[in-house]
């Protein structure tokens, strides 16, 4: 009796379904709720430099909002939606043969080679990769000298760079591989049945793709689409970096209001058109997509004589292959591994380009000296220093071996997977010594780099904290107590990830010195604590926003996928909730805070247009400092620090990768969580 007594009061005193996700509902009504609700505050103010926030609010007015339609604005906004569409239908366009390849045309080995192959550059710095897109689109450059020599371009060379074209080319190569990853998701979840179905029917394989796959792969389509468009319209850094005058796009215009010309009325009244333009835009796009099934619909029966004709010819094709001993499919699988080859190849063209003009013997990184900084062969075959080279690689090469010897004899790792560890250290003796160069061994001596690349790796680790705490807590709260809070918190976590980052941006650094006031947190947010800055404590903040709701989209799609039996053994047993967390609850979501935190960091590391627009003196990370460094003649020695980062980034999502794969997760599960979900 007393038992019962002691667990009825125990259960009579339980905190609301949303405890959990408190703190992120604390912080995100903080720093995303209000700031964005300020700038909407602030577009109906008036221009006042003489105060310290440059608005003056006792005179609220709509002369903003007229002024925005000026044809300066006018003219950028429709370039901007212009080339955001273009970009986002030719993402489609290029990325759906790949999906499609790579889910229905080759096995599960190759299916996760090419996903990899996909996602090595996509999670590669944005700015790093804008940025290389100056090497082959330069004037003066290596491809326009080609060009030029073959006869193909006048003795200018090609006049791309600084025009929109420039800024299309980039933001397509951008943004392609979070196109191609959630249209695979998509397509790697029809049931196979339905289209083995169809085929049964009598439907050709061109049939079965328009009735049967395109409709099953509608919502991946809408995925990229979100995770493409929207990024696009807001776009800062290609604008910035590849645009000039004749690429200005709206990212770009709205940051200039906040930054030189210090019209913040008129830079919030721009941001708030932006959004509704592209909530607008996402409007029209969801009703032509219900509206294209039933404009179908009326006309079905000449859709019915097409589809018969279509269906003949297919059943003509068929047994025509099956008289001379062949079919189409093989064909067809060959043109599209040819299409996923040439993309993939399109794909890591710039980053190679990083890596070979890292080692530029010139004063420009985007335009090749015809001499490399490499001390290699100069090394070997100088009679002084050539035997230090020999032994350094003979001694990590025998390293190599005794590691392998070690593993072969105290442990049961397979014989495949240790049998290459020693082309593996051959390769790191040939990096050791190709790679030991001047540049390489003092890129931390750079004025700017090395404080840079440390201020980088200090934002993203503070800012992946906060992401893993707060977003694990919120994904918890989801999955095992779901109520009337979560549709509000669920509208909050859309409207975080669809946001343009550059709303975000001058929300954040127009919040901040009103934030100020606030007694306690307001001080430590904007002054610093203890080791860190002002402005290091503010990129921990703008930069933990999208990564926390990354974190709780994966640990919500974890546990939604796991039984809550042993949740509930443990209460049955008379574990109290905390104790329950600990031990079970937190075993269960550890892999997806892992992966949710790493990929988390990769996205802080890269994070360039928050970073720019918040951080202060003694804060600037790597890619705001690069993009400064875009203003001017930009030396070799950046392109050493972009590779430093690339080799984190691709270590951390080689991480993220195994633990998932240790998880029990297939190539589609991976594909999902470095898009934000199941």
């Amino acid at each position: 009796m007393a038992g019962t007594v002691a667990g009825r009061s125990r259960r009579g005193v339980r905190a609301p379904r949303f405890a959990l996700a408190l703190p992120a509902i604390i912080w995100y009504a903080l720093f995303f709720v209000v700031p964005i609700a300020y700038i909407i505050y602030y577009s109906f103010g008036t221009k006042d430099t003489s105060l310290l926030l440059p608005v003056d609010l006792t005179r609220l007015t709509t002369a903003n909002y007229s002024q925005v339609f000026d044809a300066t604005f006018f003219t950028v906004f429709k370039g901007t939606l212009r080339i955001s569409v273009i970009a986002t239908a030719l993402c489609v366009i290029v990325g759906l043969p790949v999906a499609y390849f790579a889910t229905f045309k080759v096995s599960e080995r190759w299916r996760a080679v090419i996903l990899a192959l996909v996602v090595v550059p996509s999670f590669t710095s944005f700015l790093i990769r804008t940025v290389a897109w100056r090497i082959p689109l330069a004037p003066n450059g290596s491809l326009s000298r080609f060009l030029m020599d073959l006869g193909w371009v006048g003795e200018n060379g090609i006049q791309v760079l600084e025009t929109s074209v420039a800024v299309q080319i980039a933001l397509v190569y951008n943004y392609l591989g979070f196109m191609i990853l959630p249209l695979f998701v998509a397509l790697d979840r029809i049931d196979t049945r339905m289209r083995e179905a169809s085929k049964d029917l009598g439907a050709g394989r061109v049939a079965t793709f328009v009735s049967v796959t395109l409709p099953l792969a509608g919502p991946g389509i809408v995925a990229g689409v979100l995770l493409t468009f929207i990024p696009m319209c807001g776009d800062y850094v290609a604008a910035t970096v590849l645009g000039g005058a004749k690429g200005n796009m709206i990212g770009a215009l709205i940051a200039s209001q906040f930054g030189g010309a210090q019209n913040w009325p008129l830079g919030s009244a721009m941001a708030v058109l932006m959004i509704v333009a592209v909530l607008l835009t996402l409007v029209v796009g969801a009703a032509v997509v219900w509206l294209v099934p039933r404009a179908f619909g009326l006309l079905a029966p000449v859709g019915e004589r097409v589809r018969r004709a279509i269906h003949g010819r297919a059943i003509a094709d068929g047994a025509r292959g099956a008289r001379t001993g062949r079919g189409a499919r093989e064909p067809e699988r060959l043109l599209l591994g040819v299409w996923t080859g040439c993309v993939l190849l399109f794909l890591f063209v710039p980053i190679i380009l990083v890596f070979v003009h890292s080692f530029n013997r010139g004063q420009s990184f985007t335009i090749w000296s015809g001499h490399s900084s490499t001390k290699w062969w100069g090394e070997l075959f100088d009679v002084g220093v050539a035997w230090s080279v020999l032994i350094r690689g003979a001694l990590v090469i025998v390293g190599a071996l005794v590691v392998r010897a070690l593993l072969r004899r105290f442990t049961s790792l397979p014989a495949r997977a240790v049998n290459w560890i020693g082309p593996v250290g051959f390769a790191v003796a040939v990096l050791l010594n190709w790679m030991l160069t001047d540049r390489y061994r003092d890129v931390f001596v750079f004025s700017g780099v090395g404080d840079a690349i440390r201020n980088s790796f200090i934002a993203a680790s503070g800012a992946t904290v906060i992401a893993v705490i707060i977003g694990g807590l919120a994904g918890v709260a989801l999955a095992r107590r779901p109520g009337s809070w979560t549709k509000a918190f669920m509208a909050v976590l859309f409207l975080i990830l669809v946001t343009p980052e550059i709303m975000d941006a001058v929300a954040l650094a127009t919040w901040f010195p009103r934030f100020a006031d606030f007694p306690l947190i307001g001080s430590i947010v904007t002054d610093g604590w203890g080791p860190f800055n002002g402005g290091i404590n503010k990129l921990w903040v703008g930069q933990s926003l999208y990564a926390s709701a990354v974190v709780t989209l994966i640990v919500r799609a974890r546990l939604e996928g796991l039984d809550e039996a042993l949740e509930e053994a443990a209460a049955d047993l008379g574990a109290t909730p905390s104790r329950a967390f600990r031990q079970v609850t937190l075993p269960l979501i550890s892999s997806a805070l892992v992966a949710g935190g790493l990929l988390s960091f990769t996205l802080c590391l890269d994070n360039a247009v928050i970073s720019t627009l918040i951080s202060e003196a003694g804060s600037t990370t790597f890619p705001v400092a690069l993009l400064g460094a875009t203003r001017s003649t930009i030396k070799p020695f950046w392109g050493v620090g972009a590779m430093i980062l690339f080799v984190v980034t691709m270590a951390a999502l080689w991480f993220v990768a195994v633990v998932l794969r240790r998880s029990g997760s297939t190539s589609s599960d991976i594909a999902a969580t470095l898009t934000g979900g199941s």
